[in-house]
């Protein structure tokens, strides 16, 4: 690493909440350099050594990217007077810090630190000195932590953060156990922790060590895997791919269950707050299912139906009558189907079937505190929008989500729907149904539709797969494809794919849907010739054309795709920003990666990069405009988006696009299963185009996901007891706190 020593001369600029600056040094034989990094406000009359390596800025020139700094252990005399009479310390004025080096000299601080009654000396009160000394604590405490936790090899950015946490206790939380940074830091999980750890000499056998392990392994590999609780024999090996080592765990998997942070039912174990939230989730499912039936007049309902056909000139097929006239007389009912099955007619029959038989005036903005229309995703919701003329809104929203993770709405304060449908309801998980199910209201008619078929949610879980399987909720079933859809190739290969009956008789191109066996090295190239003719014609590289991929890493992943997009049809180079790896230009597709309710935006919004521009301080921003709401962001909050060119086929999920591409490789085969590819091909709605290996179509549709390890649909049946008392797993401890 590179140093320079040298006193701040100013800072150019300062983020409060995590302490990014941007300063100018002067040294010693007056050169003047910038220094960024994450460093707090230092004074500006004491000298530091900051080190790090150098990087070059298009427009400011050479920087020094600080990794660590300490304060010099030589001081000049002004310099010394200088920090004792600054703000830092109230009530020091120039005179009296003058006195205080002239009668303590140079290693003043030093003296004060280990006996403050020095100062009596000066002449200062007992109280002056008290107020004095506690701040010079504070302010050198500060100091000696950062340099301590940079000792440790931390980045500037998580020794700030750090800081931020704990203050004055930084060290001592560290030290005490520097494994309850998971559940404290975001972003730090078992592996930064462990290394941490190691820093502090943690041997590979403590307790906290492999409690922390064996947590890990049901909280993020199980969840990466979506499931809710493992065998024995899994934790175990899990756990032991997280130490690096095999060794006997029976002793704190005891522990754990002992102090409640793991729940073991029969011969599974569960985190508490997975436990108890399938616990709740099956209670309050069970009492919106087991309600009194609704006293509905059918022959009216039929009839009613009937007027509906007439005004809309559709005729419904039986089972569509059927899924709209249960959905009505029913208190809770699954609607579920495949593309081209009639979801939104139904949907869209239902709701003017539905004001007619209660006489509401959808033109009354009333109307939204009877029905509730929601999906997971924006992007869902407004297509939901679109087709129903009906506000949509994503479930979040209608649970009144705030910025600071609160929801306005939950089983004490519910919902005041009457009516609450709620689409796409493949992609929702166990904990946004426990948030969702808990906050309606007993009463209520809920309506859940999706496709059960498709990708299963991100998060862990199988919801509508689990309310299906219980055999407890009305089902209807659709598979009949509708008139207008039965020419798609695109929904006929979806539907081979779903029944696993692809056959080379399958691999041909027809009207909507095109399958370029090309090598390997061709995709990109023929990728972008694809996306070229798609320009001309009139379609958007924004709102129409989606690249979907499996997996970010790789010459055909996400990343590389996205680089190659950009390079191709992004001519607007001029104004950039950069963060790790990637630089974002003016008019650049991109996605939101997480949800962000104080700004109105959530996880898989696509927008497009407006503008760069300087701030004040001259540091890069950038607009990014998602339909009609503009957001801006700063370089620190770059880690929140990416290029959005290609995505993943999950991040699609809830999204339709008039034409989709899709690579299908040897190098994906691992992640190729039957339903990431249905879900892939469900997204097209004008054109599918797949380029490369199209037997791969074939080994896909016969390779089937792992059934997730989940109870709820046990629970609902009552096949699995609930316990004896259940506990709000949202008011539930960190992991963390008894270790």
């Amino acid at each position: 690493m590179d140093c320079i020593t040298g006193k701040i001369k100013n800072y150019v600029f300062h983020n409060d909440e995590n302490s990014y600056s941007i300063a100018r040094i002067i040294t010693e034989n007056n050169q003047m350099y910038t220094i960024v990094g994450y460093f707090p406000v230092v004074s500006e009359d004491i000298s530091y050594e900051f080190c790090g390596s150098w990087v070059k800025h298009n427009t400011y020139g050479e920087q020094l990217k600080v990794e660590s700094f300490k304060k010099c252990e030589e001081q000049s005399r002004s310099g010394l007077i200088s920090y004792l009479s600054s703000p830092f310390f109230h009530g020091i004025g120039p005179k009296t810090a003058e006195k205080i080096v002239d009668h303590l000299g140079y290693d003043a601080i030093q003296i004060i630190m280990k006996d403050k009654t020095v100062l009596k000396a000066i002449g200062l009160s007992a109280v002056r000195i008290e107020k004095f000394y506690q701040q010079l604590i504070e302010n050198q405490t500060h100091e000696h932590i950062l340099v301590a936790l940079y000792g440790y090899e931390l980045s500037g950015k998580l020794a700030m953060k750090l800081l931020s946490k704990y203050q004055m206790l930084t060290l001592e939380k560290l030290e005490e156990n520097p494994y309850r940074l998971i559940d404290d830091i975001e972003g730090i999980g078992f592996i930064k922790a462990d290394e941490i750890a190691r820093k502090l000499g943690v041997p590979k056998d403590d307790l906290r060590r492999i409690r922390a392990a064996i947590l890990y392994a049901l909280e993020t590999i199980a969840y990466q895997n979506g499931d809710l609780y493992l065998f024995k024999e899994q934790l175990e090996t899990y756990s032991y791919q997280a130490l690096g080592e095999t060794m006997t765990l029976d002793l704190e998997l005891d522990a754990l269950v002992e102090e409640k942070r793991m729940i073991v039912e029969e011969d599974r174990y569960y985190l508490a707050q997975t436990y108890f939230s399938e616990v709740l989730l099956a209670e309050k499912l069970n009492l919106l299912v087991g309600q009194e039936p609704l006293s509905i007049d059918k022959d009216y309902l039929e009839t009613l139906l009937d007027a509906t056909e007439i005004q809309k000139n559709i005729r419904y097929t039986d089972v569509q009558k059927e899924a709209i006239l249960t959905a009505l007389s029913h208190r809770f009912t699954i609607i579920t189907g495949g593309p081209g099955t009639g979801k939104t007619t139904i949907i869209d029959g239902l709701l003017d079937v539905y004001r007619k038989y209660y006489h509401l005036n959808y033109k009354n903005p009333a109307i939204y505190e009877k029905i509730g229309l929601m999906a997971p995703t924006g992007r869902a919701a407004k297509r939901m929008k679109e087709l129903l003329d009906m506000d949509a809104k994503t479930i979040h929203r209608h649970l009144g989500f705030s910025y600071d993770g609160e929801f306005l709405y939950d089983e004490h304060h519910l919902m005041p729907h009457d009516l609450i449908i709620i689409d796409e309801a493949s992609m929702i998980d166990l904990f946004l149904a426990r948030k969702l199910f808990g906050a309606i209201k007993e009463g209520a008619q809920v309506i859940v539709v999706g496709d059960v078929d498709q990708l299963p949610s991100v998060g862990p879980g199988q919801i509508l797969s689990d309310l299906i399987e219980s055999n407890r909720i009305p089902t209807v079933r659709l598979t009949q494809i509708h008139r207008q859809a039965k020419d798609s190739k695109i929904i006929r290969l979806a539907r081979r794919v779903n029944e696993q009956q692809v056959s080379y008789d399958d691999l041909v191109s027809e009207q909507d849907v095109y399958l370029y066996r090309t090598s390997y090295e061709k995709i990109k190239e023929t990728i972008i010739k694809q996306v070229q003719g798609a320009l001309q014609e009139g379609y958007s590289m924004i709102d129409d054309i989606q690249i979907l991929a499996p997996m970010y890493k790789g010459e055909l992943g996400i990343d590389a795709l996205n680089q190659a997009m950009q390079e191709a049809f992004n001519p607007k180079k001029d104004k950039k920003m950069t963060y790790g790896d990637k630089t974002y230009y003016v008019g650049d597709k991109v996605i939101q990666l997480v949800n962000d309710p104080e700004r109105m935006i959530m996880n898989g919004d696509i927008g497009v990069i407006k503008a760069i521009k300087l701030n004040a301080q001259d540091d890069p921003y950038m607009i990014v405009s998602y339909d009609d709401n503009d957001v801006m962001y700063e370089k620190v909050d770059l880690e929140e988006i990416n290029l959005a060119y290609a995505i993943s086929i999950h991040k699609s999920q809830g999204s339709e696009y008039k034409i989709v591409m899709m690579p299908m490789i040897k190098s994906y085969m691992h992640m190729l299963k039957k339903e990431l590819i249905y879900t892939a091909i469900t997204r097209a709605k004008r054109f599918l185009i797949i380029l490369g290996d199209m037997n791969l179509l074939i080994y896909a549709s016969n390779h089937l996901s792992e059934k997730r390890q989940t109870t709820l649909s046990k629970r609902l049946m009552g096949v699995i007891q609930p316990p004896d008392e259940a506990i709000d797993p949202l008011d539930a401890l960190s992991p963390y706190d008894f270790m």
